[in-house]
């Protein structure tokens, strides 16, 4: 099940938990990350996937804005929404608190830090939960925030970010990081890159490229040269214009 549980309120943020869902599936993946628009599939029902989702996350993000609070009923009854206590909203982030579970409020907008007197009593918790701002002028730094406070809410999902940023240190990230398989390469310019295609007639699949060197230079297997002439071991000299050879030294997955 996925780790982080995104709650928020139709008409009241979905746009926010959208901006959130992309980043944090982008940090962790998108199977450790639940929003219900798009985690639930048709037919399946909605509310055993919701429960079971809110009981067995590690975090649940609570997107609040400045109509959340007071949003009426959708059915169009008296009363705040918050104030049923089949509000799904309520529902979920009453029950993270039940189970001990860490919920992060995330108040954009402007929207007010919380106060217990103003919720439910199966809610006030939330208001005790540290939070975390999101705002257009700051979103950048403030998403940021929010995904280093998922990560020291839920340890194990903080383990995976600091994995990829391990992998993204030695060049080994899935997002598309070359690693860097170049040895014993002295002065001039190396570039490293999946692939090469019709660069000073080196075509096909290559790892490494290197500029401006002063000497030969073999990253890979079979006979490779760096200059404008070669001996061919029968004493002729042989005029080079092209690189020949394997160049498997350097290719990334």
């Amino acid at each position: 099940m996925p780790g982080c549980f995104i709650n928020y309120r139709t008409g009241d943020g979905e746009h926010v938990a959208t901006l959130i869902d992309r980043e944090l599936k982008q940090r962790f993946g998108s199977g450790e990350v639940f929003r219900a628009s798009r985690s639930i599939d048709a037919g399946q029902d909605y509310v055993r996937a919701l429960d079971a989702a809110v009981r067995r996350c590690e975090v649940l993000v609570a997107i609040i804005g400045p109509a959340w609070l007071d949003s009426p009923h959708r059915s169009g009854g008296d009363g705040r929404a918050l104030d049923d206590p089949d509000d799904w909203t309520r529902r979920e982030i009453a029950t993270a608190l039940s189970l001990g579970t860490p919920v992060i409020p995330i108040l954009f907008d402007g929207a007010a830090r919380l106060r217990p007197a103003d919720l439910p009593e199966d809610m006030r918790g939330l208001a005790r939960c540290q939070n975390r701002r999101l705002h257009h002028r700051s979103a950048e730094s403030d998403l940021a925030d929010i995904i280093e406070a998922v990560e020291v809410a839920a340890p194990r999902l903080g383990d995976m970010g600091e994995d990829e940023s391990s992998e993204g240190d030695s060049g080994q990230s899935s997002g598309g990081g070359v690693a860097n398989t170049m040895r014993d390469v002295s002065g001039g310019t190396v570039a490293q890159s999946r692939e090469f295609h019709g660069v000073n007639g080196i075509s096909g699949r290559t790892g490494d490229m290197v500029f401006g060197n002063s000497g030969p230079v073999n990253t890979g297997t079979g006979p490779q040269y760096n200059g404008s002439t070669v001996h061919n071991g029968t004493g002729d000299q042989i005029g080079v214009q092209r690189v020949h050879g394997s160049r498997n030294g350097g290719e990334s997955r």
